[in-house]
C-alpha cells in the first residue's frame, strides 16, 4: 500500500527528473485551465449583442456555470479514488475545451447556458483534481510549492484574456477563436499526461503511514464521512474555510464575468475590454510566485486578513473612480488581495484530519461554489436597474468577509 518513493524532500536537495516532470506536468494543467475561459471573457460583450441579451439574462446564463459546479462537483473525490487525480485532470480539460467551443458557437441562451453549465460541472472537478495531485508533488518535494501552481492558472487567464481580446480586436470570427483554445487546450493539458509526467500510483500512495491506516477500505473500518467521523467542528472547519475560499474568488468572478461588460460601458475599446482580468490576475501571478515564502513567513491568518483589506481597497477604489483607469487599478490591487487566499482555503482543507483523499478539497470546493452560485443573477438583475457598479459593490463583499473571518484559521508555527 505504501508508496516506495519517500514522501518528501528535504528543502534544498537535489530533486528527482521525476520530480520535477511532475511538478511541470501539474503547472501545465492549471495553466490550460486557466487559459480556456479566459479567452471567452473578451468576447462576453460580443455574444450579449449577437443574441439580444439583457444583462439579468446574461447573468443567468453565467450562474449556469455555478449549477453545474454544484451538480457535479461532489463526484470529483469519487473519480479521483478510480482514475487517479492525474487522469481527472487532463482528460476533464477535453471537456471543458469542447463545451467551450460550444459556448463559443451558441446560437441561443439555452445553448450558451448548456454549454457553460459542463463548463462548470467538469471545471469543478478538474479544479479538485488539479490541486489533489498538486499537493501530492508537493508532500514529495518537501516544500510549500502550492501557490506556484496557482500562479501558472493566473498566467493562463492571462494569456487567454490577452489572447482573446488580441481575436477580437483582429475581427476574427467567434467560432474560428474557441477552435483554436480547444487545440490549445488540448495540446497542454493532455501532452504531460500521454508523456507519463505525473506521480504514478495511487493518490493514497502519498499520505503519511497513520492517515492511511486511517482511510484503509478494509471491512470494519468507519468511512470518513460517517457520522461518527463528521464531528461539528469538523464541519465548521469546512463551513468557514469554504465561506472564505468563496470570498476570495469573488473578485475573481468580477473580473472573469463583468469586468469586459463593465469596460465596454466606460469607453473601452474591443481590443482593451479583457484588460480588466489581465490587470487582476497580472498581480496575482507575482502575489503566488512569492506566495509560498509569504505563506510561511507570516502564516495563513495573516494573508487571508491583509489580503482582505486589500480586496476591500482595491474594489473602493474601482467603485469611487468609476472609470476605466479606475477600474483596472482596482483590480490590481484586488488581485494582489486575493492571490493566494485559494491555495491557502485548499491546503486547510486538505489538512483536515479523518478525511479521504481529495475529499476536503471536494466539500471545499463545493461550499466556495455553492456561495458564489446565486451572484451572478444577482447582479445581473441589480445591473439592469442601478448599474453595473454592483458588480464591483459584490467584489467589495468578498474582502469584508476575508477581513471579518480571518481569525477561525487554525494558527500555525512560521514556517509550518
Amino acid at each position: 500500500m505504501h508508496s516506495a518513493t519517500p514522501l518528501s524532500s528535504p528543502s534544498g536537495t537535489r530533486r528527482s527528473p521525476e520530480l520535477v516532470r511532475a511538478r511541470a506536468g501539474v503547472c501545465l494543467v492549471f495553466l490550460a485551465n486557466g487559459l480556456g475561459f479566459a479567452n471567452l471573457v473578451p468576447r462576453f460583450p460580443e455574444i450579449v449583442v449577437h443574441l439580444g441579451l439583457s444583462k439579468s439574462a446574461f447573468g443567468q446564463a453565467v450562474a449556469a456555470v455555478g449549477v453545474g459546479a454544484l451538480v457535479a462537483g461532489l463526484a470529483a473525490s469519487w473519480l479521483i479514488s478510480r482514475l487517479t487525480s492525474a487522469r481527472v485532470a487532463s482528460l476533464g480539460m477535453l471537456v471543458v475545451a469542447l463545451a467551450l467551443l460550444g459556448a463559443g458557437l451558441a446560437p441561443s441562451w439555452g445553448v450558451l447556458a448548456v454549454c457553460l453549465l459542463i463548463v462548470g460541472g467538469t471545471d469543478s472537478i478538474v479544479d479538485v483534481a488539479q490541486n489533489a495531485h498538486g499537493l501530492r508533488v508537493q508532500r514529495r518535494w518537501g516544500a510549500s510549492i502550492v501557490t506556484s501552481f496557482h500562479a501558472s492558472w493566473s498566467l493562463g487567464a492571462v494569456l487567454g484574456a490577452a489572447m482573446g481580446q488580441a481575436m477580437a480586436g483582429a475581427g476574427v470570427g467567434l467560432g474560428t477563436h474557441m477552435v483554436l483554445t480547444a487545440v490549445a487546450l488540448l495540446v497542454i493539458s493532455v501532452g504531460p499526461l500521454l508523456a507519463g509526467w505525473f506521480l504514478p500510483g495511487h493518490d493514497r500512495a502519498d499520505r503519511a503511514p497513520e492517515r492511511l491506516e486511517e482511510l484503509d477500505d478494509t471491512p470494519g473500518v468507519r468511512s470518513a464521512t460517517s457520522p461518527r467521523r463528521a464531528r461539528p467542528v469538523t464541519i465548521l472547519v469546512l463551513f468557514v474555510v469554504g465561506l472564505l475560499c468563496a470570498a476570495s474568488m469573488f473578485p475573481e468572478d468580477v473580473a472573469m464575468n463583468w469586468s469586459s461588460l463593465l469596460l465596454s460601458e466606460q469607453g473601452a475599446g474591443p481590443g482593451r475590454v479583457g484588460l480588466g482580468l489581465v490587470a487582476l490576475q497580472g498581480t496575482m501571478i507575482v502575489g503566488r510566485l512569492v506566495g509560498d515564502r509569504i505563506i510561511d513567513a507570516v502564516g495563513q491568518r495573516a494573508v487571508i486578513a491583509w489580503g482582505g483589506a486589500l480586496v476591500t481597497l482595491g474594489m473602493s477604489v474601482a467603485l469611487l473612480l468609476f472609470s476605466v483607469p479606475g477600474t483596472l487599478l482596482g483590480m490590481a490591487i484586488s488581485g494582489a488581495g486575493c492571490a493566494v487566499a485559494v491555495p491557502v482555503a485548499y491546503s486547510a482543507a486538505d489538512d483536515v484530519e479523518g478525511l479521504p483523499p481529495g475529499l476536503g478539497l471536494t466539500i471545499v470546493s463545493w461550499l466556495a461554489r455553492l456561495a458564489v452560485l446565486l451572484a451572478p443573477p444577482v447582479v445581473g438583475r441589480l445591473a439592469d436597474n442601478h448599474g453595473l457598479w454592483v458588480a464591483l459593490a459584490y467584489g467589495l463583499l468578498g474582502g469584508l468577509i476575508m477581513v471579518t473571518f480571518w481569525p477561525v484559521l487554525r494558527r500555525r508555527p512560521a514556517g509550518s
